[in-house]
């Protein structure tokens, strides 16, 4: 790599923006993934199941060029640059690794490790192979959250006091699911209760001390139907969140300020086209803002990883910042009677 040139120069020049696309798992995040993808011009190459016909279907319906009936033979191929980890929770740590150790840069999809010690391995690897590694939280990578910081910055709602989220949906009883298996780490918490984790860890601008979380646990399923957590930080911010795969309630993200509040109403998956952000100061009437930019989560994810290729990081999710996370899902599971 030319440093800061945003070049790949092992097996012939190409292009940072070119970067030709693998993906470990045809799931549905998969999907979208690779629709985001082709859909603003960036080359999606090939797809791997163990499922040797479930990776053709897949590859034929979203016009991929090659699948493969093993994830081993898709990081055996010189031609694919960067690859998208996109496996049962369980398997994210080992399989970043293995395409780290293959020479390919790496998006995982989120969680990126279940503990610490997972979240070292993964960093360890990485940083040795000289690749790129990003925790793939699509919902950073939107210019929203850029504004969000801003307003607070500029003091608009004061110190920060309190952070209040919610992630929950719906998906009914779905034992085959692996988002309802145990044995694949699944359940709200992993699923989507990370997001919520993710989002206090980063306006807080610090990792919390103190944890508390109570789950409700599936009778048949025997993962987290629903978890509330609580956060402490060191500076006094308090955050709590409620997360669910079996309950349907509104997505939120609320920042409570000494002057203010701030929400963000589709928090999780804004739009391109825009996402909005209502200050409302105390005493004062509501504001409105909006930022968009007309990219798709997804690919907009795929390009950070092609803009910062050369500092082996992105900015919408750093090194450290994956190990943090890896540090505070470990201790709220563990608080919640998980693990």
């Amino acid at each position: 790599m030319a440093e800061g040139s945003g070049l790949k120069m092992e097996n012939g020049a190409r292009s940072a923006d070119s970067l030709s696309w693998g993906l470990l798992g045809p799931g549905g995040v998969a999907r979208r993934f690779a629709r985001d993808l082709i859909s603003q011009g960036i080359h999606v190459r090939a797809v791997a199941s163990r499922d040797p016909g479930r990776a053709a279907a897949f590859a034929s319906a979203m016009g991929i060029p090659e699948s493969y009936g093993s994830y081993q033979g898709l990081l055996d191929n010189p031609d694919i640059d960067a690859i998208y980890v996109a496996l049962p929770n369980h398997m994210h740590a080992e399989w970043s690794i293995r395409a780290a150790r293959a020479g390919k840069h790496v998006l995982c999809e989120k969680p990126a490790a279940l503990d610490e010690a997972e979240c070292e391995a993964v960093l360890r690897a990485v940083e040795r192979a000289g690749v790129f590694y990003m925790e793939g939280f699509m919902y950073r990578c939107h210019p929203v959250w850029g504004m969000v910081m801003a307003l607070i910055e500029d003091g608009r709602i004061g110190e920060v006091r309190e952070l209040r989220a919610s992630f929950c949906y719906d998906m009914g009883f779905n034992p085959a699911d692996i988002r309802q298996s145990r044995e694949a780490a699944g359940g709200a918490l992993t699923d989507v209760g990370c997001y919520c984790l993710s989002f206090s860890r980063m306006i807080a601008r610090a990792e919390p001390t103190r944890f508390r979380a109570t789950s409700g646990i599936g009778p048949e399923t025997r993962v987290d139907e629903w978890t509330t957590a609580e956060l402490v930080f060191p500076d006094g911010i308090r955050a709590d969140f409620r997360c669910a795969l079996r309950e349907a309630r509104p997505h939120s993200a609320v920042i409570i300020g000494e002057r203010g509040r701030l929400e963000i109403p589709a928090p999780w998956h804004p739009s391109g086209e825009g996402a909005e952000v209502k200050l409302t100061p105390d005493g004062g009437e509501e504001e409105s803002y909006r930022a968009a930019d007309g990219l798709s989560l997804f690919a907009r994810e795929a390009l950070e990883v092609s803009e910062y290729l050369h500092a082996k990081q992105g900015p919408s999710m750093t090194w450290e910042d994956s190990l943090g996370q890896a540090r505070a899902l470990e201790a709220l599971r563990k608080a919640a009677g998980l693990v």
